[in-house]
């Protein structure tokens, strides 16, 4: 354990002389009290917490895959992804230059999940892949998983990222995603870790011709989450829309990092990242549109907005386009601010209080990437979610606009928000 620890620490000194990785420190994180995983269960089943969610349910519990009884098509495979025989022939090709965090993962990673959908299946219900850290005492963890989706088939993701106790914990995790010819993918990320821990998610898409990959993640709570999407289009008419919320207060730090390569004509990209953060917690979005030389008829669309809701709280952003040829249609843009005074104003003149004006404020902030979540019952279940963060059900209470549950001062506000009449 010492040694993959030092391991890991030995590669930011290395990193900081990289633009991406510059300003990512997860030293502090790295504690000595922290062991690796051995495979311990804590308990047989986590439930699903999705009202009206009929999904295919794994489970990678402290670092481990454990098998869950599942009825899937014909030729799907499902198992731990160290039983996989064919596994690295897919990883040099979702992520052709590693960088030595994602080197770090493949020398020692403990195992994940793998599945592999033959041609032409369409998998009905989504699959949820519970990714768990239920130990007790703090973990060292690398994850891996691959998902390799064959020709003309469809699949919905959800992966999710829990933590059971407030025991201090490192995760450094990787999710390889491959499409071959006409495959479609919804994958959607929710975070929601302690603040004592830390999360590095890689996440490497590639996708031959024809091609439809949607992610939306929604970071809620942690200590320090880093995502680092990279998405590969390596054949023409491919569709990539990747989207982003984030919710952080205390001192609470968000990394998103995004990187889109079109390869090959007649492709379209994507990306409406948001965040909200409070008190001083930090964050930054870095995005960056690669079109290559060649790769004409391109759309490439990057958005990135924030709110700050104190002097303290801090965000870097810096979306970039990197192109290589005139007939394409590409645009970028980051904005930065506070709550609007006058729309406040407006609404609490007709006699809505000051605090829940400003959620409803933040709420109608956030739903422009709800929206983007195709699959209903999800969508009910982090809008929930989304409106107790952003009154303090999830975190304890403090002084800040994230805040505000019982047992603050004054009744907490309870509400039917609709964003289209705001």
């Amino acid at each position: 354990m010492e040694k993959i620890v030092q391991q890991f620490r030995d590669i930011h000194p290395l990193m900081r002389k990289n633009e991406v990785w510059r300003n990512v420190d997860f030293t502090s994180l790295l504690t000595d009290d922290l062991v690796l995983s051995q495979g311990e269960r804590q308990t047989a089943d986590y439930h699903c917490q999705i009202p009206d969610l009929e999904a295919i349910r794994f489970v990678v519990e402290n670092g481990y895959y454990h098998q869950q009884s599942a009825q899937l098509p014909n030729g799907v495979i499902v198992s731990a992804l160290r039983k996989a025989g064919d596994a690295d022939a897919y990883f040099s090709r979702c992520a052709p230059k590693p960088n030595p965090y994602l080197q770090c993962n493949a020398d020692n990673y403990s195992d994940g999940l793998y599945l592999s959908i033959p041609a032409n299946t369409h998998i009905e219900k989504p699959i949820q892949l519970q990714s768990v850290i239920n130990a007790g005492h703090g973990l060292f963890l690398q994850v891996r998983n691959l998902v390799v989706v064959g020709p003309h088939s469809h699949v919905t993701i959800i992966h999710c990222d829990d933590s059971y106790d407030q025991a201090p914990s490192f995760s450094n995790n990787v999710t390889e995603i491959y499409l071959h010819e006409g495959a479609s993918v919804e994958f959607y990320k929710m975070q929601n870790i302690n603040n004592a821990s830390g999360l590095l998610n890689h996440t490497y898409v590639a996708m031959e011709h024809d091609a439809r990959f949607r992610s939306v993640a929604i970071t809620l709570n942690g200590g320090h989450i880093r995502n680092h999407t990279e998405i590969r289009m390596l054949g023409e008419h491919c569709d990539v829309q990747a989207h982003g919320l984030y919710l952080n207060d205390q001192e609470q730090r968000v990394d998103n990092y995004v990187f889109v390569e079109h390869a090959f004509p007649n492709c379209v990209s994507r990306e409406l990242f948001k965040g909200i953060l409070d008190d001083t917690a930090q964050g930054s979005f870095n995005g960056h549109v690669l079109v290559s030389e060649g790769a004409i008829k391109t759309e490439a669309y990057q958005s990135n907005k924030n709110i700050l809701l104190t002097d303290k709280a801090f965000i870097n952003t810096k979306p970039f386009l990197e192109i290589y040829n005139d007939d394409v249609k590409c645009s970028h843009g980051s904005t930065i601010g506070q709550l609007d005074e006058q729309a406040l104003f407006y609404i609490r003149s007709r006699g809505i209080s000051e605090r829940t004006a400003k959620t409803l404020l933040l709420y109608a902030f956030c739903d422009e990437v709800l929206q983007q979540i195709m699959l209903q019952p999800l969508r009910e279940k982090l809008v929930d979610l989304v409106k107790k963060r952003l009154h303090g059900e999830l975190t304890p209470c403090a002084e800040c606009s994230l805040h505000c549950s019982s047992p603050c001062n004054g009744p907490e506000a309870d509400f039917h928000i609709d964003p289209s009449k705001l």
